[in-house]
């Protein structure tokens, strides 16, 4: 199946781990500087005003969360230890509690080996994430396991924190907007510990929009996700936008209570339809709803953690402004016959037959499966499909949305006048 097409019952994670070995930072102290003076150190020679994180890297090192190399230097551009990164965390939290270590190849003597013992204490390392009883101080930190550690650092001071990650490992419905997503080249089992990673703001993806949960991190960006994750331990999760819209989506398969200002009313929301069969009346086929994504597009602005995902601010720029939403469907569908993403539609219920294609340029970043023509009959009679066309709601007082599948069961949910 090439890339970007519209899948026939496709499964949407490959699974894949990476690790990269670095080098053994430099700890010789030259006889002109002492360790204390390596250790207290706060501006360094290769991290001039000008460099993007000089605050940053200022910060965390005045909180002595970061030590600078015995020359003087920070190395901003050098990959993160594993050893490193549980140093880092560990000062952080700055606790008492310790867990021996079991790591073979950590031993008493280790310059981390009481760093390591504080994360495992504190949970941000877990001994089950290593194999064969080795934890590779020396291997670079992906970004994956950045995440890992991160979140399982906030579920210690926040035990909400822990409930989240555990609602998006357990649900079927979770969905995380990274091309990896669908595309693979992440493992399963981040995917939650990325959620909260980047619902937080913790991390994002770059400039393509990807996560790159097999790349390294700097010791420059490092030093920025320190200042953030302190900050984010003060804050519960319902404090982020960003993170309610992936846990409602994990709960209810859709963001519109988060993201929109419409509301619940007395009958079911969407999580009431999720899988149930509806026939469309112009006899095409039947679809079902998997997800309703939304997005804000009611101001200049699109606003919402899936609008990189979903809408393209440039091409579709004339969508802004105008007091609508852009939703999102993910539909399973079953044609009766040959028919196009045109032809389903007519006649047909709107909320269970968009009729209008994902941009062409998300479905290619984020290998999303959605149609290529409006027009061409890509729905093959006796096949299956799975995939993603767009909707609008508008946000005026009084609107509503809602729909029923063929068993009766009903979502409705309308802006309040």
């Amino acid at each position: 199946m090439k890339r970007g097409t519209f899948r026939k019952n496709s499964n949407k994670l490959l699974l894949a781990t990476l690790a990269l070995a670095v080098a053994t930072p430099v700890y010789a102290i030259p006889a002109t500087y002492s360790v204390a003076e390596a250790a207290t150190k706060t501006t360094f020679k290769d991290v001039p005003k000008s460099h993007w994180a000089y605050e940053s890297i200022k910060q965390v090192a005045e909180k002595g969360l970061v030590a600078g190399y015995s020359d003087g230097t920070y190395k901003p551009s050098a990959q993160v230890t594993r050893a490193e990164f549980a140093t880092f965390l560990s000062r952080v939290f700055d606790g008492n509690d310790r867990t021996p270590s079991k790591f073979s190849d950590v031993g008493a003597s280790h310059w981390a080996n009481d760093a390591i013992q504080e994360g495992l204490a504190v949970g941000f390392i877990k001994a089950s994430d290593f194999s064969n009883n080795r934890f590779e101080p020396n291997k670079a930190m992906t970004r994956g396991e950045m995440s890992r550690w991160l979140a399982n650092g906030l579920a210690h001071a926040n035990a909400d924190y822990g409930k989240a990650i555990e609602e998006m490992a357990n649900s079927s419905l979770t969905l995380i907007p990274i091309p990896e997503f669908y595309g693979g080249g992440v493992n399963k089992k981040d995917l939650p510990y990325i959620g909260v990673a980047l619902g937080t703001g913790l991390l994002s993806g770059y400039e393509d929009f990807t996560f790159k949960p097999n790349g390294n991190t700097t010791r420059a960006e490092v030093a920025t996700i320190l200042i953030r994750f302190m900050d984010a331990m003060k804050k519960a999760p319902s404090e982020f936008t960003g993170l309610q819209e992936l846990l409602e989506v994990a709960s209810t398969g859709t963001n519109i209570l988060t993201i929109t200002n419409y509301k619940k009313t007395k009958y079911t929301g969407y999580e009431g339809v999720l899988g149930k069969p509806h026939t469309y009346l112009n006899k095409t086929g039947v679809s079902t709803i998997e997800h309703a994504i939304f997005v804000d597009t009611t101001g200049s602005k699109p606003k919402g953690i899936f609008k990189d995902m979903f809408y393209n601010e440039k091409a579709e720029a004339p969508l802004l402004n105008k007091g609508k939403y852009r939703i999102y469907y993910e539909y399973t569908f079953k044609p009766n016959r040959d028919v196009s993403l045109q032809s389903i539609s007519n006649g047909s219920d709107m909320h269970f037959a968009s009729p209008v294609m994902v941009n062409q340029s998300k479905v290619e970043q984020f290998n999303i499966a959605s149609p290529k023509s409006s027009t061409k009959n890509e729905f093959l009679k006796g096949e299956t499909y799975r995939y993603w066309a767009q909707n609008v709601a508008i946000s005026r007082p009084g609107e509503e949305i809602s729909s029923h599948s063929d068993d009766g069961s009903l979502f409705y949910y309308e802006v309040p006048k």
